[in-house]
């Protein structure tokens, strides 16, 4: 299965590359301003809400009258985690439908698949949700969060420096490709903290747990890093008495649903990329609840994300004199300023670089009586707090 998506994705690469050495510059200056966005909305990796809120956002700056009298179009593709779908998801919204653009993409294989796609069509994507490592190393990708590498990072970061556990382990489910950031994450945290990991085990299946868990006990862990299926494991958990562990819980598990299935006796954290959206009362939350419940949009965190990479869009192409063109985009967001987002710990700025992690930092909930309590602290950097 692994050689046949690894096959999939190779030759869906060639044959954008091939392609994009001969499509046109994109929008003509005229007409609507068409913004190209590839999102999980089937398959396994699954944001259905992001391109909801991306498009939200959109109306509302057409409500008001448009960039420059132009109306912003969001043209969405599916690709369904699949990589033949996600290269040819690019090339229709580069070529054929002349996208100035990406934003508010939420692909899990959209990255590693179509930078060179990106590079070689002098194309910027703003993701709302950066998934893979090569959302992070692209000259023309720069996600509007930290991304699963940094935000491990900050969680074992929170583990031995906030709550002051020496005995810090790991069980995680690595995606295809992923090992290797996860690898990185874990070396950034030994660099900065001197320590290393009690335990490890990065191939977690999504069976019964009770060997992983046994295998915890066992090695005397006092915080687990954790970030696959939710229930089952603690449940098993509380069978096996270790309700003295923190468990630190990866973002993907951070919603009401989690909270509910989390026994009372368990000590549980999540680390959030933007500011916990469980408290609509923190800085950043206000609007996007409000949008999000004006237009009947879940409320997770990847649509907090669609709704910061519809507004960091919406405020570079502001900033543009004369035509908005797929050149001109992309020259503002090489030399944008830092923009200031209440909803994450740094400031966004895309920039000239080769790679592109701007936002950097997590803040941590804890799974209180069926739902989410918001610690305090505001944002941990690893490193800067």
């Amino acid at each position: 299965m692994k050689r046949t998506l690894m096959t999939a994705a190779a030759t869906a690469l060639a044959v954008s590359l091939t392609a994009a050495g001969c499509q046109s510059s994109g929008d003509s200056g005229k007409g609507p301003i068409k913004v190209g966005s590839i999102n999980g909305i089937t398959g396994l990796f699954q944001t259905p809400e992001v391109p909801k809120a991306v498009k939200a956002v959109f109306d509302e700056v057409n409500a008001a009258g448009g960039i420059n009298g132009r109306k912003l179009e969001l043209i969405s593709k599916d690709d369904a985690m699949d990589p033949s779908r996600s290269g040819q998801a690019a090339r229709e919204l580069i070529q054929s439908s002349g996208v100035v653009a990406l934003a508010g993409s939420s692909s899990a294989v959209d990255c590693g698949l179509n930078r060179a796609t990106y590079s070689k069509s002098k194309i910027v994507s703003v993701p709302a949700v950066g998934v893979d490592p090569a959302c992070f190393t692209s000259p023309n990708i720069a996600p509007v969060n930290p991304g699963p590498y940094a935000l491990t990072t900050a969680m074992l970061y929170y583990a031995s420096e906030t709550l002051k556990h020496d005995k810090v382990c790991m069980d995680y489910t690595v995606l295809p490709g992923s090992g290797g950031g996860i690898e990185d994450a874990i070396k950034q945290w030994e660099t900065l903290t001197g320590k290393h990991l009690t335990h490890k085990n990065l191939a977690v299946g999504q069976g019964d747990p009770t060997r992983y868990l046994v295998a915890d006990k066992n090695a005397g862990c006092q915080a687990v890093i954790y970030n696959a299926v939710v229930g089952p494991w603690f449940a098993q958990a509380k069978t096996q008495g270790m309700q003295k562990v923190d468990f630190i819980l990866a973002a993907n598990s951070y919603t009401d649903a989690n909270a509910k299935v989390i026994p009372p006796d368990m000590s549980a954290y999540a680390g959030t990329e933007w500011q916990p959206y469980t408290d609509p009362t923190l800085p950043g939350n206000d609007r996007w609840a409000k949008l999000v419940e004006k237009n009947g949009i879940q409320k997770t965190a990847f649509s907090q994300g669609a709704v910061m990479a519809a507004d960091v869009f919406v405020d570079v192409l502001k900033t543009i004199k004369g035509d908005i063109t797929r050149e001109s985009v992309t020259k503002a967001f090489k030399e944008m300023r830092p923009i200031n987002y209440p909803m994450v710990g740094t400031p966004y700025v895309f920039g000239p670089g080769d790679k592109h992690n701007p936002i950097q930092g997590s803040r941590f909930v804890k799974a209180d009586k069926g739902g989410w309590k918001v610690l305090p602290g505001g944002f941990t950097v690893p490193g800067k707090s």
